[in-house]
């Protein structure tokens, strides 16, 4: 629980300045769980009690830990899980499957049972656990913050270009009349004009149109239906100590969107925020993510945290042993090196994306200049002072797919469409079968419905009748339909059709990766060339924050 590290100072620009060694405490906040009990799935619960061992593994079982789930200690029933027990063949599910509806047959549901829950996760108990906890911490303290729930995309679009007023035009009309020397006198009072107002005043950020949206609206969705924005989020953050280093780790859908919270109130356009604050994100702000299912197998979880959280404990979440990247070699793993294994390993259809990705993406650019960097850049210069992480993923995911031309960007943007273009074929062959299903389902409801009319209404008396008192003469016509044999085989065929599109995602997703970490390396490169070193030196500050360790 208590650990050595550096208290941070003054922020004069976001640098992390540190006094003599102080003992300082990490404190963990845990938020999660779904909106509703059918979308809150036992993989958040499990999720949860891994985060809970991986803290135990790390020696930190006595930290303090505030959790808030779903509706909190509340005994009712709030999670949704798969019955194992229910086959494919019992009644209910074939009636299900074949008349309908199908939806949700295969769930069932409890409370959920997670040890040491503190409270619902709702707004407002947000709000009173960072309250209380701003009034708790002390100078030298860190809040990690882990968030597995579902999110929602921000759908607001940027507003368009200002149109220029009347006396804009009259003005151009009057200044294109204008003489070589009045041109130039009216240069010159503009100068001294500017000089004297940045002499006067502060320097802002300049608020920049924008062609693509800010995501500081994306959502984290919290019980009973209610959300926070990232907005939200940073704006109740913005109440804790500056001093005091904030780590997120957020797995839900369209978490990149967090990636504002290094800005004031999360809003890009204020600016950079003084609190020292990063974070982990499951994947980019307008992507959906990998990871909330129903599935009561842990095996066969694949979602962003299940990688970071065994990176940095070096158990996974079936309690196997892995070896800890360290990438750097000095020894530790740090939440960078976490991050980098998990995009480098992960099995999911993510690109986790961290706050220094949003940092460039705000400051930083592709475009414009001619001597700007891109990711077809030759790859000795784009790797030119990359950080061991960078390398360790860039290099990896290249190796991978046998990538070693100097032109890189254009091997991923080749090997992309050629995947794409792979999966477009078994798409359109699972559309077909998938077709051929609904056909074979309709013969044999067909029958059913000749048979019993009342069939298509679950609630009908004669309904209720056959499934408690003649389910067995009712199973038997269905499994005994000459289309069941059919309806099996078209299933089994689209279950190998899945799985082919399972593995041609899984490598579309690993270029699309390794094309959004050339794309780092250039813009890191650029706001080399096209910011002031304040901003350069803000970028450095970032990554030191994100490559501390537990």
């Amino acid at each position: 629980m208590l650990r050595q590290y550096l208290c941070p100072g003054m922020l004069l620009a976001g640098v992390l300045l540190f006094s003599s060694p102080l003992a300082a405490e990490d404190r963990f906040l845990t938020v999660g769980g779904g909106p509703v009990a059918d979308g809150n799935q036992i993989s958040l619960e499990n999720n949860v009690l891994y985060f809970q061992r991986v803290l135990s593994q790390l020696g930190l079982e006595k930290a303090e830990h505030r959790i808030l789930f779903a509706d909190g200690s509340n005994p009712d029933v709030d999670l949704q899980y798969e019955n194992v027990d229910r086959d494919d063949e019992e009644i209910h599910r074939l009636m299900a499957e074949i008349v309908g509806p199908g939806q949700g047959i295969k769930f069932d549901y409890r409370s959920s049972t997670i040890p040491g829950i503190n409270g619902e996760a709702t707004p407002e108990s947000i709000e009173k656990t960072l309250a209380d906890l701003s009034h708790r911490l002390n100078s030298g303290d860190r809040v990690l913050f882990y968030f597995t729930g579902h999110g929602g995309k921000d759908h607001s679009k940027p507003a368009p270009p200002p149109k220029a007023k009347p006396e804009d035009k009259d003005k151009k009309k009057k200044e294109e009349g204008k003489s070589d020397d009045a041109e130039k006198e009216d240069a010159k009072k503009d100068v001294a004009k500017e000089e004297k107002s940045d002499s006067q005043k502060e320097e802002k950020p300049a608020k920049k149109h924008r062609t693509e949206p800010t995501y500081s609206g994306n959502i984290t969705h919290l019980w009973y239906k209610d959300k926070m924005t990232a907005k939200d989020w940073t704006e109740k953050l913005d109440e804790l100590p500056a001093d005091v280093p904030f780590v997120a780790v957020m797995v839900q859908c369209y978490s990149g969107g967090f990636g504002n919270l290094i800005f004031q109130g999360g809003d890009p356009d204020k600016g950079l925020a003084d609190h020292l604050r990063c974070g982990f994100f499951s994947t980019v702000p307008d992507r959906v993510a990998a990871g909330c299912t129903p599935n009561v197998d842990q095996a066969e979880y694949r979602e962003y945290s299940s990688y970071f959280w065994e990176a940095l404990s070096g158990v996974s979440r079936t309690g196997q042993s892995i070896e800890k990247p360290d990438f750097d070699q000095d020894g530790i793993t740090s939440f960078l090196e976490a991050h980098a294994y998990t995009a480098l390993h992960a099995d999911t259809i993510d690109i986790p994306t961290r706050t220094s990705d949003f940092f460039l993406r705000e400051y930083s650019t592709l475009k414009g200049e001619k001597d700007l960097s891109t990711i077809h850049t030759p790859i000795d210069q784009l790797m030119a002072g990359a950080d061991a992480s960078e390398r360790a993923v860039i290099e990896g995911l290249s190796k991978r797919f046998e990538f070693s031309d100097a032109d890189r960007g254009k091997q991923v943007e080749e090997a992309i469409r050629d995947k794409k273009g792979a999966k477009r074929k078994v798409d359109g062959d699972v559309r077909r079968k998938l077709g051929e299903i609904s056909g074979f389902k309709r013969k044999i409801r067909d029958s059913l419905e000749k048979k019993w009319p009342e069939i298509t209404n679950p609630w009908h008396p004669k309904t209720v009748t056959l499934l408690t008192e003649e389910p067995d003469a009712l199973r038997t016509i269905i499994l005994e339909h000459e289309q069941y044999p059919s309806l099996k085989k078209a299933a089994t065929e689209v279950k190998e059709l899945r799985q082919d599109q399972e593995a041609l995602d899984l490598e579309i997703v690993k270029l699309e990766r390794l094309k959004f970490w050339l794309e780092r390396r250039a813009r890191v490169l650029n706001l080399e060339k096209t910011a002031d070193s304040d901003l350069v030196q803000r970028l450095h500050d970032l990554v030191k924050l994100e490559s501390q360790s537990i």
